[in-house]
C-alpha cells in the first residue's frame, strides 16, 4: 500500500493527521509533567491561589555547665550540620548563658558574665547575613545572664498567615538557603565580685549553665476555605 492509498480520502488524511499530532505531543507530554509538579511551570504548585501558610517546628538543644572564677573564660562551641537540620530549614539559633549569684552577703557585689561569638565558620558569615554578636549580664535575680539569638531564616517567628501566591513563591521565601551550616563557636568570661570580708571568701566563683538552640522548621501550604456564613 503506497502514500497515495494512505491518502485517497478525506477520512484517512484526518487519521493520519491526528497520528502525527500524537506522535508529537505525546514525548512532550511526560517531560511537562514533572515540571508541573515542582511547580516550575503554570498550572503546577506555581499557580496562584488562596493558601494558608503555617510551620510544623523542631528545637535541638545542646547543654553543658561550667565553674569560672573572676577573668577566666570559656569556650563553647554548637556544631550544626546537614543531618541535624535534616528535612527542615534553620529558623533561628540561640546561645543561653544563665548565672545566679546567691553567695554574696547583699547588694551591691553581684556577679555577671560578658559572651562574643566567633562564627568564621558557619556559612553565612563571609556573606554578612549572619554576623558576630556580643552580650553580657549580671547574675542576679534568679535568672541572671544574657541570651543572643541569630535569625538564620530572614524575618521568621512561626505565625501562621494566609496570602494570594504561588506554592512555589511561599517555599522560596521560607528556605534558609544552607545557611547556618558549620560551627557555632562563642567565649564567655566570668567577673566575680566578692565582698571584702575579713578573714574568708565569700564569693570566688560562679556556675554558668550554656544552652545552644536551634529551632528548625518545615512548611506547611494548605489550600485556604472561604467559610460561609448560614
Amino acid at each position: 500500500m503506497g502514500v497515495q492509498d494512505i491518502l485517497d480520502s478525506p477520512r484517512k488524511i484526518g487519521m493520519a493527521t491526528g497520528t502525527v499530532v500524537f506522535m508529537f505531543l505525546f514525548p512532550l507530554y511526560f517531560a511537562w509533567m514533572p515540571l508541573a509538579d515542582e511547580g516550575l511551570v503554570s498550572g503546577g504548585g506555581g499557580a496562584s491561589g488562596e493558601w494558608l501558610v503555617s510551620f510544623s517546628e523542631s528545637e535541638l538543644l545542646f547543654e553543658e555547665s561550667t565553674v569560672l572564677e573572676d577573668g577566666d573564660t570559656h569556650m563553647t562551641e554548637f556544631m550544626i550540620g546537614i543531618d541535624e537540620v535534616g528535612e527542615g530549614e534553620i529558623g533561628f539559633i540561640e546561645l543561653i548563658v544563665q548565672c545566679n549569684d546567691n553567695d554574696d552577703p547583699g547588694p551591691g557585689f553581684s556577679d555577671s558574665v560578658d559572651g562574643v561569638s566567633d562564627l568564621i565558620d558557619v556559612e553565612g558569615y563571609a556573606s554578612g547575613h549572619i554576623e558576630d554578636q556580643s552580650a553580657d549580664g549580671t547574675c542576679t535575680g534568679g535568672n541572671g545572664g544574657f541570651t543572643i539569638r541569630w535569625d538564620v531564616t530572614t524575618n521568621y517567628t512561626g505565625d501562621s498567615y494566609s496570602i494570594t501566591s504561588s506554592q512555589k513563591t511561599i517555599s522560596e521565601t521560607w528556605d534558609d538557603n544552607g545557611l547556618g551550616i558549620g560551627t557555632w563557636s562563642a567565649t564567655i568570661t566570668a567577673e566575680i565580685n566578692s565582698a571584702p570580708v575579713i578573714g574568708q571568701v565569700v564569693d570566688s566563683d560562679e556556675d554558668f549553665d550554656i544552652t545552644w538552640r536551634m529551632l528548625t522548621y518545615e512548611v506547611v501550604i494548605q489550600e485556604a476555605t472561604m467559610e460561609t456564613s448560614e
